[in-house]
């Protein structure tokens, strides 16, 4: 009777504990060289949402939103030259310049860590938007001698529904 118990919560257990990475799928940048876990619920946002989100900045390499445009995943080669070595010196000056911008600015945290082989730097917060707060994660890495910069964010109410998901993403980082 207990075997019977215990083969039936083992059953009822296991999905829950692999649900999050099966709703995540593969995606490729700057010609393979670049792999990211991405949700499957994210698709490519439309120019015309891209424009009223962030009016007239350039669109990046990728933007990934849901339908209501409430979750988003951004990647974008910057042009500015680094090295593995400056990573933490990039996290640092990024969260000030973020700070001189953004006085509503709630770090909750940040830090670099060694990422399938590669130094990641990060950090977490969270900012006042028009009408609601908004949970944002970055994460950056080096690819050719560039800053790959990652942006995931999604509005404070859904942050406990994605953060997990959103370091998933951050941990499914490979760079050729």
């Amino acid at each position: 009777m207990k075997l019977n118990r215990l083969k039936l919560l083992a059953f009822l257990i296991i999905p829950f504990f692999s649900f999050g990475q099966s709703n995540l799928d593969t995606v490729s940048l700057l010609n393979d060289k670049v792999k990211i876990l991405a949700p499957r619920e994210l698709s490519s946002m439309s120019d015309e949402m891209w424009t009223t989100k962030y009016q007239k900045r350039t669109r990046p390499v990728m933007v990934l939103s849901d339908e209501n445009g409430e979750v988003n995943l951004i990647a974008d080669l910057t042009q500015q030259p680094a090295t593995e070595n400056q990573i933490s010196a990039i996290k640092d000056f990024q969260i000030q310049q973020l700070k001189s911008k953004r006085p509503d600015l709630n770090l909750l945290s940040d830090g670099v860590k060694t990422t399938n082989g590669r130094k990641v730097g990060y950090f977490k917060f969270v900012t006042q938007a028009v009408d609601q707060k908004v949970f944002n994660y970055y994460f950056f890495t080096v690819v050719d001698g560039k800053i790959l910069f990652f942006t995931f964010n999604c509005i404070e109410k859904l942050q406990k529904k994605w953060e997990s998901t959103a370091d998933d993403i951050v941990a499914s980082l490979k760079i050729k």
